[in-house]
């Protein structure tokens, strides 16, 4: 914070007739023409800022900058407000807060180039800011991937003042730090200024809780929730009987405790423990429910820590798992919310969280997945990080939302997600940069690897934002293609080759992913020995998070044992690399595609009688699984009620349930009915929604990653979607399926993508019938990729089936609607006015 002497010193003089805004020369032809100055009593922090700022500048431009003391009147300035006896008026520019620490003015004149900070932060963030606006760019941490160009001329032109858009901005490293890469990591997040200006403390808070204060806890065992019956006092996962004042008092005091022994910190978490165990003593349900609970207690410290006299004072927690759904009381305003993007319960969407939590007074922040290694393991296009356009456009969102803070769970894997990382940072302090996005990545790649910008641009627009399904070997074989161009192209430039044989690694790694992920039986072991010995040889590169992999697919004793068999640490030569290439070409074949997808409408009508089709002899059957996200389209006859029998496993301990029918005849893009009775307990419910109109319905169930199934009415038109749209793939069925779909008139080639289908053991199969009955396709020991049938002579017009099939089958050339038999099947008004007989 501010010191308030300071904020009652910033009207400081310039020099006489100084002209700001005009252009400050700093070295031209090997000689600087000003020097760094600093304050007499320039703290160290500044002082370690401005032997940067010279060493780097010396670095841009070939002359030697001296760091000097000075009062400010010329110069390369650098420091706080009330630091120089002459300097640039900053008095409008800083304001007293928390949300103020990271605020600097850059501004250029005639006598030099000010960087004046609110806080030693703020000094640090303007160096930098600086040296990017001179080119310089630390886009991966290492110096790899450190760019810092020669200017025979070094100049600048500025006056503008910065503060960050998200008051705390963090994306760290799920599974921690491995040694090599904690430096490279500090200084990436200290000049891409993704830092936290404010402390926002909201990480599980109840068991530290606990732990500073056992003797109270074990000596009252009814401070405990009360779960199944039982007050559960060790263990995971510990929950409180919130209704218990004297529990209420204790937790208050604990965090007044902690304010008091350190008064400068700025917030204290409250977030509950993980996972469940929530109390269920009749006390603690009369004052609602688990979110409500939680905020109570939040509510109860942010009041007493502001009472304290050491300034405002903040509660962080999260809306995550069963305390995510929105609370039905108001929220204290220094309590941050922070709005986890996963996890979340009560079959809400993130944007009814984020506005639920926002109507009760949160001060929002948001908690973001950008790559966890179960999830994506590192692979292109997986994780969030990964969508680089998606990415930024989310993130602006967030801040249109009203988050101020943003926590990023990420993984050290800059091979695939490092230009996400790096947008982000962009963003995260200006969301307006969200608009650059396709200039900041043109920047990266003319300075990451001119002269090969072409095949460095192409490789980089597969792995981060091309929408098309793609077999591994598809991939495989573009990303190695694209390598091998662009070394062609960069023999004689030894740091772009150094850039370009990291990605090489990388691309080895998820080819050898893919082998281990699609191994069985006896080979399995040895598929993952190779990875693992792979991974571990080219952590330093920092392309894939090799400490998340070895800590999952192995454990962390394994990766921490200095002797281990797998632990190889040979660098790679040049001949190796080569090989690794030719070898990576050679069994990687790109497969070109035979078709363009055609879009169609979600216009949906019943098919059977416009096109006279007939009724198949044997209706089809949706999955023996229950998949989660479900959607159906279905058709109503009139108005009136549907009735629906609903079974929910439990997977997630997910309630309510939400079932939510939709009319494109609302004038309003709401539910025109919404049911949340069913529970996640392997009961059938009876539940019935109403309609007032008829015809198209869209029917969507939220349960939050349970399994839920339908039985459906008798004659009731339903039907599936199952294709690839501007937002992603439609439908993913899980278990074994029999469904129909319609191959237009007309049609020569009925094409499509189909998931993995030999790795699974048994392997997936499954059939395509054409409307003779004949098969026209075998998906048996297929990898997943594209598929394309010829349509036989009069067989368009028809309809086909996808027999005992499993995983996906998203149709591109023709409607992407499947359907048990010929009465459920809708489809797009156009499809039937075309091929209708007259």
């Amino acid at each position: 914070m501010l010191p308030a002497l300071v904020l009652t010193l910033l009207a400081l003089t310039c020099t006489a007739g100084e002209a700001f805004g005009n252009e400050a020369l700093l070295a031209e032809d090997g000689q600087a023409k000003l020097s760094v100055v600093v304050a007499e009593d320039a703290s160290d922090a500044v002082r370690d800022a401005a032997a940067t700022l010279a060493d780097y500048l010396s670095q841009l431009s070939g002359a030697t900058f001296a760091v000097k003391e000075g009062d400010g009147a010329e110069g390369i300035v650098l420091g706080r407000p009330g630091d120089f006896e002459h300097s640039i008026d900053v008095q409008d520019e800083f304001h007293v807060g928390p949300f103020d620490r990271e605020a600097y003015v850059l501004r250029s004149g005639d006598a030099g180039l000010w960087l004046i900070g609110a806080t030693d932060l703020a000094v640090r963030h303007a160096v930098w800011d600086v040296l990017h606006r001179l080119g310089h760019r630390q886009y991966f941490p290492g110096d790899t991937w450190e760019i810092i160009p020669r200017h025979e001329r070094l100049a600048l032109q500025v006056d503008t003042t910065q503060r960050p858009d998200f008051h705390a901005r963090r994306i760290w490293y799920n599974w921690g730090l491995w040694g090599y890469n904690e430096e490279p990591y500090r200084q990436w997040t200290q000049r891409n200024r993704v830092v936290q200006g404010f402390s926002l403390n909201s990480g599980h808070a109840y068991g530290g809780i606990i732990q500073r204060n056992r003797e109270a806890f074990d000596a009252n065992p009814e401070f405990f929730a009360l779960n199944n019956g039982d007050r559960r006092s060790t263990g995971g996962d510990l929950k409180f009987c919130i209704s218990n004042v004297a529990l209420r008092q204790l937790v208050v005091a604990d965090a007044v405790k902690q304010v008091e022994a350190d008064p400068s910190v700025d917030s204290v978490s409250m977030d509950p423990s993980d996972g469940g165990n929530w109390c269920e003593c009749e006390q603690c349900a009369d004052i609602g429910s688990v979110s409500d609970q939680a905020l109570t207690l939040a509510n109860e410290v942010a009041q007493a820590i502001n009472n304290l006299e050491h300034g405002t004072k903040y509660v962080g927690m999260y809306a995550y798992n069963q305390h995510s759904p929105p609370p039905s009381i108001d929220a204290h305003p220094n309590v941050i919310i922070s709005v986890a993007t996963g996890f979340l319960r009560g079959g809400y969407t993130l944007d009814q969280i984020v506005e639920g939590w926002r109507e009760r007074g949160a001060t929002l922040g948001i908690y973001d997945y950008f790559s966890v290694i179960v999830w994506d393991w590192n692979l292109p296009g997986r994780a969030r990080a990964g969508q680089v356009e998606n990415l930024t456009r989310r993130i602006s969102s967030f801040h249109d939302d009203g988050a101020r803070f943003f926590d990023a769970e990420s993984g050290d894997a800059w091979g695939p997600y490092g230009l996400g990382y790096y947008l982000a940072g962009r963003v995260l302090w200006d969301v307006d940069e969200a608009e650059q996005r396709e200039d900041l990545i043109e920047h990266f790649i003319n300075d990451c690897f001119a002269p090969a910008t072409e095949p460095m641009a192409a490789f980089y627009n597969l792995i981060t934002r091309d929408d098309q399904r793609r077999s591994h070997s598809d991939l495989l074989g573009r990303m190695y293609r694209h390598l091998a161009h662009a070394r062609e192209r960069a023999t004689d430039n030894p740091a772009v080759l150094q850039r370009l044989n990291d990605l090489l690694l990388y691309t080895r790694y998820v080819e050898l992913y893919h082998d281990y992920a699609d191994a069985t039986g006896e080979s399995k072991e040895p598929a993952r020995d190779q990875l693992l010995a792979h991974t571990y040889r080219m952590r330093e590169t920092m392309m894939v998070h090799s400490y998340g992999i070895w800590a999952r697919l192995i454990g962390q004793d394994a990766a921490h044992q200095q002797d281990h068999p797998l632990h190889d640490d040979r660098p790679f030569e040049t001949a190796e690399l080569t090989e690794m290439l030719d070898q990576g070409i050679a069994e990687n074949q790109p497969v070109e595609v035979d078709f363009q997808t055609t879009q169609y409408s979600d216009d949906l009508r019943p098919a059977a009688e416009p096109l006279r089709l007939e009724e198949v002899a044997q209706p089809g059957s949706w999955p023996t699984h229950p998949q989660e996200r479900q959607h159906y389209w279905l058709w109503l006859d009139e108005p009136g009620p549907l009735p629906l029998s609903v079974t929910v496993q439990k997977v997630w301990d997910t309630q309510p349930h939400r079932i939510k029918l939709f009319s494109p005849k609302q004038v309003h893009a709401e539910a025109v009915d919404e049911s949340d009775a069913v529970k996640p307990d392997g009961e059938r419910y009876d539940v019935t929604l109403n309609s007032s109109f008829d015809g198209l319905h869209r029917l969507e169930i939220t349960d939050g990653a349970d399994h839920t199934r339908l039985d459906w009415p008798d004659d009731m038109r339903v039907t599936v979607e199952s294709g690839i749209t501007t937002t992603g793939v439609t439908e993913h069925f899980r278990g074994a399926w029999t469904l129909y779909f319609y191959v237009p008139r007309g049609t020569e080639l009925v094409g499509g993508w189909a998931s993995r289908i030999a790795a699974w053991s048994p392997p997936l199969s499954g059939l395509v019938r054409s409307g003779d009955g004949e098969i026209a396709y075998d998906f048996s020991e297929k990898e997943d990729g594209f598929f394309s049938i010829p349509v036989p002579a009069g067989q368009d017009g028809k309809i086909w089936k996808f027999e005992n099939s499993q995983g996906q089958r998203l149709l591109m050339t023709v409607p992407p609607y499947l359907a048990p038999t010929v009465h459920d099947l809708l489809l797009p008004a156009e499809v039937i006015d075309a091929d209708a007989p007259d």
